[in-house]
């Protein structure tokens, strides 16, 4: 029956949206921002841990879209806003205080790892004393802000063109699946990396792009920033800060460039992409990145190009992603030891457990902190183990229905995918699209945590074996998230004639 719902509910998002041609594109942007507190429980970790040192504030950014009826708002966020009750929270207000329907908004998160997670239920509020009420005064702030900055941006929309431009930045970020002489791939952490040399990168997306929003008189109105990595720098899960990372400092850098317009940011295709330092780097480091990719953002907005194409489009389109069968028992059985074996000896403190299940640690996390990450996967072996032994196979699901965004606003496209997703999958649709720039945005609109692309399905690395996090839910099979790629090729084909 849920899988009945979600498959009508995809039918009927699904249709383009687009308005008259004798109608103007507007926009209109605002960006606000929240400080939280040391003390406050962090967000992007399992552990719980509070957060330690605040380093400045962290921002929110929304642009609304119109063209004569047809709508679309984008919020974009260093905080956790594409799933579960923040995003919902976010929704219900930009779609009340905007009179627009709530498939209409489009969430996305820069996936920092350095947050704190918000409480926004306002009916439920800590009790006093414990740390959570930080939470929630953070929770409430800043859904007063967001109601006040959308009720801004509804009272200020002009005319605007599309303009567009790229840059390259190949300098802080590298491809964190590495690959052993076995063939086996690996999460190449920061030591590992360094092992294989500083000047290693591996595949990335170095497209630094903008675009900007301009009025008739050529002022800037608004604008998105682009990028692809993990914001990792300076974050380690056991210290907890909280700071804006390279998408909100690059940003800030650009939007001073541009007369403090608001700057929206958009996360790439980064399940495999990560930013230099992670666990071990400093705030300073963290910085120094920021500032480097704000330094090519405004070379890209030097150069900018007005868009052929006018007009406003969008759809929400249905996307099956294929599922493998599970191990066999014998398979899961192995790990299921191995697994008991590394907890009982990363308990203990025991230095040498840094490899389990395909997966590898660093130095830089405790024996305990690591026997927590291992003992996560545990339930997903006990559950696959289950359904050999009970006959039940045949009910495993062969597929997970989600559904991805795909919009156009001038010559300039936008794919939203709700997971994180392997930079060869970005890559194949900026590659294969018929618009001449597109903003493949993952951590949009949910979380489903990583789908691999065509090529890593079968591996068991951290990223590529996530799956097992996810709970009852097999091993994807090829061409994985790439299944969203021909969605959305196809679509933005369609968008730009």
């Amino acid at each position: 029956m849920k899988k009945i719902c979600m498959a009508i509910f995809s039918v009927i998002v699904s249709a383009s949206v687009q308005a008259n041609a004798a109608d103007e594109l507007k926009a209109a942007g605002q960006t606000f921002a929240i400080m939280p507190k040391a003390g406050t429980p962090a967000g992007h970790t399992k552990t719980g841990n509070k957060i330690e040192v605040v380093h400045g504030d962290l921002k929110t950014t929304v642009i609304l879209l119109e063209e004569g009826n047809n709508r679309l708002c984008f919020l974009t966020s260093a905080l956790s806003v594409e799933a579960g009750p923040l995003r919902n929270a976010c929704v219900n207000i930009l779609s009340q205080t905007l009179k627009i329907a709530p498939e209409a908004v489009v969430t996305s998160s820069s996936h920092n790892h350095t947050i704190p997670w918000l409480h926004v239920d306002s009916t439920k509020i800590p009790e006093a004393g414990s740390p959570q009420v930080l939470n929630w005064e953070l929770g409430q702030d800043f859904m007063k802000k967001l109601r006040k900055a959308a009720a801004q941006i509804a009272g200020s929309m002009e005319p605007v063109t599309v303009e567009w431009g790229v840059a390259e930045e190949n300098r802080i970020t590298y491809n964190r699946r590495g690959r052993r002489l076995n063939g086996k791939t690996y999460f190449m952490r920061e030591e590992d990396r360094m092992l294989v040399g500083e000047g290693y990168r591996g595949l990335i997306d170095p497209e630094a792009m903008v675009v900007v929003f301009k009025s008739k008189t050529d002022k800037p109105v608004a604008a998105f920033s682009f990028f692809t990595g993990h914001p990792v720098a300076a974050y380690n899960p056991e210290k907890m800060m909280s700071y804006g990372q390279f998408p909100q400092v690059a940003s800030d850098k650009l939007s001073q460039y541009l007369g403090g317009s608001p700057v929206a940011f958009v996360q790439g295709c980064g399940g495999d992409i990560n930013a230099k330092h992670m666990l071990t780097g400093t705030f300073e480091q963290a910085k120094v990145l920021g500032e480097q990719l704000g330094e090519t953002f405004i070379i890209a907005a030097k150069s900018l190009r007005k868009s052929k194409r006018i007009g406003l489009e969008w759809s929400r389109e249905p996307v099956g992603v294929p599922l493998a069968p599970l191990p066999g028992q014998a398979s899961l059985q192995k790990d299921l030891d191995s697994i008991d074996d590394f907890v009982k000896r990363g308990d203990a403190g025991d230095e040498n457990t840094y490899e389990c299940v395909g997966m590898n640690f660093p130095k830089a996390l405790t024996p305990p902190y690591r026997a927590r990450l291992v003992q996560s996967v545990r339930p997903w072996y006990v559950w696959a183990l289950d359904q050999h032994q009970t006959n039940n196979l045949r009910n495993v699901p062969t597929e997970l229905p989600i559904s991805i965004v795909v919009a156009r606003f001038g010559d300039v496209g936008f794919v939203g995918l709700p997971y994180e997703p392997f930079v060869k999958t970005g890559l194949k649709i900026k590659q294969e699209a018929a618009l001449p720039c597109v903003l493949t945005g993952g951590y949009t609109d949910g979380a489903y945590g990583y789908i691999p692309d065509a090529t890593a399905c079968d591996d068991r690395e951290y990223q590529a074996g996530y799956f097992r996090y996810r709970g009852n839910v097999p091993p994807y099979k090829a061409p994985g998230g790439d299944a969203c790629s021909v969605v959305a090729i196809n679509k933005l084909a369609q968008f730009a004639k």
